[in-house]
C-alpha cells in the first residue's frame, strides 16, 4: 500500500480567545476540547503550539501525536491508563519519519487528538492538559481542561 502526499494550504489556526499555558523560549501550548457532533462520540483534543518569539523556529517531530505528550487524569486523581489501540498506537515502529516544521513569527499550527479512543475514558470528569520539549531543552506545559466522558 503506498503514501498519498497532498499539498493542501495551511490550516489558519485562531489564537485569539484560546487559554495557554506559560511560553517557553518563545513557545506555548494550549488544549481545548473539540464540539461533539453526537452525545455517544468520544472525546477529541485539539493541542495548538504558537510561536510568540521574533524568530523563526523549528521543531523536529516524527508526527505530532508523539511530538505532544498528553496527561489525562482520572476522577480519583490518578493517571489514566491507555487503551489497547492507544498502545498499538503509540508504538515507535509505527511513527512517521522524522521531519522538520518551521513556525515563523506569530504562526501556529494545530493537531487534533481523539483522547477517548486512546486513553482508557469510560465515564467521569478528567483533567487533560499537553506538553512538549523545545529545541535546546526546557519543557512548555499548556492549559489544564476538565473533559467529561
Amino acid at each position: 500500500m503506498g503514501r498519498s502526499v497532498r499539498d493542501d494550504p495551511k490550516k489558519a489556526v485562531y489564537v485569539a480567545g484560546r487559554e495557554w499555558g506559560e511560553p517557553v523560549k518563545g513557545l506555548a501550548l494550549s488544549v481545548l476540547l473539540k464540539s461533539r457532533l453526537h452525545d455517544d462520540e468520544l472525546p477529541t483534543i485539539c493541542v495548538a503550539i504558537h510561536n510568540r518569539s521574533a524568530e523563526t523556529q523549528h521543531l523536529t517531530t516524527r508526527g505530532w501525536l508523539s511530538y505532544f505528550h498528553i496527561a489525562v487524569t482520572g476522577p480519583d486523581g490518578v493517571a489514566v491508563g491507555m487503551t489497547p489501540y492507544g498502545r498499538e498506537l503509540m508504538k515507535p515502529e509505527r511513527m512517521p519519519l522524522a521531519s522538520e516544521v518551521a513556525l515563523t513569527p506569530g504562526e501556529a499550527v494545530e493537531a487534533d487528538i481523539p483522547i477517548g479512543s486512546i486513553f482508557d475514558m469510560r465515564r467521569g470528569q478528567f483533567r487533560v492538559a499537553a506538553s512538549c520539549d523545545v529545541p535546546g531543552g526546557g519543557t512548555i506545559r499548556s492549559n489544564e481542561i476538565q473533559v467529561k466522558a
